[in-house]
């Protein structure tokens, strides 16, 4: 992969290095921003306050760059940034890896885990096209934009869930906030395209959500949490995955866990499932008209309501 690259709507930069292992300071397992969220689509949370979320050099591999790189397109519509360690041979200390895709020389995708559509259960059917507006998700649009002969890695703390928002989630079973900060978009800055894509490994037609006037962010909105909201939706905690990007040539390793070990698994099948695939959609898609997050490897962020 080039240093800096485009994948719609992503921004892609090389942070630079990461072969050896990374070991957080142990504070920072206490979260320093909380998320409240339907439980059917954790990465569409809001935070109580609206204010840019950091890392911290001492909690992520480059987390200063990481930071810098979020305070400057935290208020632009539109601007989604995902940063990745090239060449990257190993996850950080205490996390895993959650997803592996490696691009052929004859240009075929092979994927596992977090880069392909959950496995369908018995019975479902398999839809190539779907009626709701979606978004690109990050390690989708990560997944396009990987040369031939190179392989990616994703990698997440152990004890969190991997997104494909490109972030990995916990839960926090009691948080209960009161209120909550919105991040407005201005009227008329999304709208849809009916596009062919590949999404998490299965070829569709789809209302891809596209971002039409990429203007900055002004307005905010405070949001009442109801009491009916304690039964499905529950407090959480984020941390952008750790994308690794490697070639055979630059040595063993990549894409091995902070222990030591070998690449771990996220439990889904390693053939992408249209079916899989429509449930995903049909969990996200219902939130993303009343919110979208500006989540990807790079941005956490409070989320966005829209303009009426």
């Amino acid at each position: 992969m080039p240093t800096a690259t485009a994948v719609s709507p992503y921004s892609l930069t090389n942070f630079g290095p990461l072969t050896t292992v990374f070991s957080a300071n142990a504070a920072c397992a206490t979260p320093s921003i909380r998320y409240w969220a339907p439980r059917s689509a954790l990465g569409a949370g809001l935070a109580e306050q609206c204010v840019v979320p950091t890392a911290g050099a001492q909690c992520y591999p480059s987390g200063s760059q990481l930071d810098a790189v979020a305070s400057s397109v935290y208020n632009s519509v539109g601007s989604f940034v995902m940063g990745y360690f090239s060449p990257g041979l190993v996850c950080p200390s205490g996390w895993k890896t959650v997803g592996v895709a490696a691009r052929g020389s004859d240009g075929s995708i092979s994927a596992s885990g977090i880069f392909i559509a959950p496995t369908s259960t018995s019975g479902q059917t398999a839809a190539t096209e779907v009626a709701d507006e979606i978004f690109n998700p990050a390690v989708n649009a990560f997944t396009a934009a990987i040369d031939a002969g190179e392989t990616a890695a994703a990698c997440c703390p152990s004890s969190m869930t991997a997104l494909t928002d490109g972030v990995c989630v916990s839960t926090l079973p009691d948080y209960r906030p009161s209120t909550l900060c919105g991040r407005v978009i201005p009227s008329g800055a999304i709208s849809n395209i009916v596009t062919d894509i590949t999404l998490l490994g299965v070829h569709t037609t789809a209302p891809l959500i596209t971002f039409v006037s990429p203007g900055p962010i002004t307005a905010t909105d405070t949001i009442t949490i109801p009491t009916s909201q304690a039964s499905d939706h529950v407090g959480i905690s984020l941390i952008p995955m750790v994308m690794l990007v490697h070639r055979a040539s630059d040595g063993s390793g990549a894409g091995t866990d902070g222990s030591g070990g070998g690449g771990g698994s996220t439990g889904n099948s390693d053939k992408p499932n249209a079916a899989g695939l429509g449930r995903l959609r049909a969990a996200e898609g219902g939130v993303q008209l009343a919110w979208v997050m500006c989540l990807s490897a790079v941005i956490l962020g409070s989320a966005f309501v829209f303009a009426v």
